[in-house]
């Protein structure tokens, strides 16, 4: 752990505890802490992050998303939610010791902004300190989702260690609810220090006059941080807060985050991510090698290909249905045959030649939507959002959600197969299982789903602490 919190973000971050020549040199001018806070977008890129593992890859496997073949072993490990062996093991050191690295390094650019202040104008001053604790919040947020115990208003539900300081000295593991205070007591910060965002005068595409300021859904933006708050109270249940922030997004929706266009479907160059709907994306230069080292059905063997089954995928979004549903037009157009068995290509990642054919969804506006139809104050309005977000995707609405369907979980639930429907290949569908102590997952290779994925015991949705780093924490 002392390694991973004096290692830095990147190259043009070399900051040595025992040295502060380096640190001073590179806070010491306005380029410099810009150069800061990209290194930690940059960085939130990387295989072991953002840029495959928390995206499509390792967390969607835990979710059940692909159909695994049986000679790709470490594979099947990590969808048996199985994490003794070596492979796995290492997987989860690396999660953890980049997420805390990353954090070190922006908890550096945050007591900077202070001790530099006279470095920075107001308007860098308050952006680059509100889009620092958004990202530590965010980094936390995961970990505690990940390797915390299931959220619980019992202060013997252990998380994890938060930091808020650059420090040598390991902090102890706080309960459930400290850890969440400090979460959102971060992005209570960033709200304020946000609240003059350039996304709200000058909506996505930002201020034109520095690129810095502009393009902010490549940015953990304002309107990013009501989303990310909107997910923390709906992830502890705490419904009257979910409501509020899920609704500031709704609010704003068709003003700055317009629902997706049936026609882009239909160019040569499809926006598969549905870029115009996104929050907060990063932007992955690499981001088609994601397609063709795990998704290309054409030019993989079972032993490294991820798809999900051609059956179980026309079962999840309701056979007839699919030919009309956005999401299979964009993102599984093409079915392949392979050893017998027919798969659906997952290509949402394929492409880069545009913008949006190099950005990773971090968070969709649609996600405020299916919050609102769950925690809606009465029944006309969470079946309006439901159904605003069905048309949205092309899809008729429908009369009832409620009534004996009342639990999103019931698989016959239109809530729990609109969840796992939206984020395929977003890394939020293993969370949400989490999240409603789901004893059972849909089944990857089941087409019915008869005979779901059993969770036993629910404490298999937590991951073990890596055990080099269990000895300090």
């Amino acid at each position: 752990m002392l390694g991973v919190l004096c290692a830095s973000c990147s190259d043009f971050l070399d900051v040595q505890p025992s040295d502060r020549i380096s640190e001073e040199q590179n806070f010491s001018t306005i380029p410099g802490f810009k150069q800061a806070l990209n290194g930690i977008y940059i960085d939130l890129n990387v295989n072991e992050l953002y840029g495959r593992t928390l995206s499509c890859e390792f967390i969607e496997i835990m979710a059940q998303r692909y159909d695994i073949g049986q000679d790709n072993k470490t594979a099947l490990e990590i969808m048996q939610l199985e994490f003794g062996g070596s492979a796995a093991q290492s997987r989860l050191s690396s999660i953890w010791g980049k997420a805390y690295k990353l954090i070190a390094n922006i908890n550096l650019i945050i007591r900077n902004c202070e001790t530099h202040r006279n470095v920075l104008p107001d308007e860098y001053y308050h952006l680059i300190k509100g889009e620092a604790y958004a990202l530590r919040a965010y980094l936390h947020f995961d970990l505690f989702r990940l390797f915390g115990s299931r959220y619980t208003p019992d202060e013997s539900a252990t998380a994890i260690p938060y930091y808020t300081e650059f420090q040598l000295e390991v902090n102890p593991q706080l309960s459930s609810i400290e850890f969440m205070e400090k979460v959102l007591a971060d992005l209570a910060v960033a709200e304020e220090e946000l609240k003059d965002d350039p996304i709200v005068n000058y909506g996505v595409a930002g201020n034109p006059k520095d690129v810095f300021l502009s393009f902010r859904n490549l940015r953990l933006n304002l309107y990013a941080v009501y989303g990310l708050m909107a997910r923390c109270y709906y992830y502890m249940h705490d419904k009257e807060n979910a409501y509020t922030y899920s609704k500031r997004v709704v609010d704003l929706q068709e003003r700055y985050f317009p629902w997706v266009n049936p026609i882009v479907l239909t160019r040569s160059s499809v926006d598969r991510v549905f870029s115009t709907e996104v929050l907060f994306a990063l932007q992955n230069l690499q981001r088609d090698n994601l397609f063709t080292t795990f998704f290309d059905a054409n030019n993989l063997k079972t032993s490294t290909l991820l798809a999900p089954r051609d059956n179980v995928l026309q079962n999840i979004f309701e056979g007839s249905v699919a030919a009309s549903d956005y999401r299979v037009r964009a993102s599984f157009k093409n079915s392949v045959e392979l050893s017998g068995t027919t798969y659906r290509m997952f290509n949402k990642y394929q492409g880069a030649d545009s913008l949006y054919s190099q950005m990773i969804p971090m968070m969709r506006v649609s996600e405020a939507y299916l919050i609102l139809a769950e925690t809606g104050p009465d029944d006309t309005e969470r079946m309006t959002r439901f159904n605003e977000f069905r048309n949205a995707r092309g899809l008729q609405g429908i009369k009832r959600i409620y009534g004996e369907l009342d639990d999103p979980t019931d698989k016959y639930s239109a809530l729990y197969k609109e969840w796992i429907k939206e984020f395929f290949g977003e890394g939020q569908l293993f969370f949400w299982y989490k999240r409603n102590k789901c004893s059972s997952m849909r089944s990857a290779t089941d087409e019915y789903n008869d005979y779901p994925f059993r969770v036993s015991p629910l404490t298999k949705y937590t991951l073990p602490i890596p055990e080099e780093e269990s000895q300090y924490n």
